[in-house]
């Protein structure tokens, strides 16, 4: 089996909002993973169910894959068993499916884990990478990159004007294309 890489959704596979990705956080200072962390309990209170679905429905309406998509997923799982690791909601999971399956991609990926805790988006990911073992991540997000790559995670990081010009450790690696990614990871 291959090894696994993990892939964050918006900015690396999917359109940020209104095709700019201002989402980006260029805060280089996350809290430490807590010692314990726990999976968030499901809220059983249906009107707060819907009104939080509501609320991720129009979060993420109208998204589209990034250009290159497809061939870069295509490439990447021939050298990486691919699972998506997004700082979204677990209440989004139903939109991540629906999103995945309308563009034919959700057959590319071995699992989906959307954030199911209390952790920030930087923590869960790390904390995700540390419980399944995953070296190697891919991302838009500067915080993100830093964080995981100063816990030993190797971070390949898709070029955004928001992201650039921070100072990221030697384990984070800029890309423009998912090719790319493909092609560093065989030639390493």
């Amino acid at each position: 089996m291959l090894p696994a890489i993990s892939l964050d959704m918006d900015g690396v596979i999917c359109t940020p909002f209104l095709g700019r990705n201002i989402a980006i956080s260029r805060t280089l200072t996350v809290p430490p993973l807590p010692a314990g962390v726990r999976e968030a309990a499901v809220d059983r209170r249906r009107a707060y169910q819907r009104l939080r679905r509501r609320w991720e429905t129009v979060r993420y309406m109208g998204r589209k894959p990034l250009p290159g998509t497809r061939e870069g997923l295509e490439a990447l799982s021939q050298v990486r068993r691919l699972v998506l690791v997004t700082g979204r909601s677990s209440f989004a999971r139903h939109l991540i499916d629906g999103w995945l399956q309308r563009y034919e991609l959700a057959g590319m990926f071995a699992d989906v884990l959307p954030n199911n805790t209390d952790l920030s988006g930087p923590q869960f990911k790390l904390w995700t990478a540390m419980r399944l073992g995953h070296a190697e991540h891919v991302d838009d997000d500067g915080s993100v990159a830093f964080f995981l790559a100063n816990h030993g995670v190797r971070v390949f990081l898709r070029d955004w004007p928001r992201n650039r010009g921070l100072p990221y450790p030697t384990g984070v690696r800029v890309y423009h294309r998912l090719e790319q990614v493909a092609e560093a990871l065989t030639s390493s």
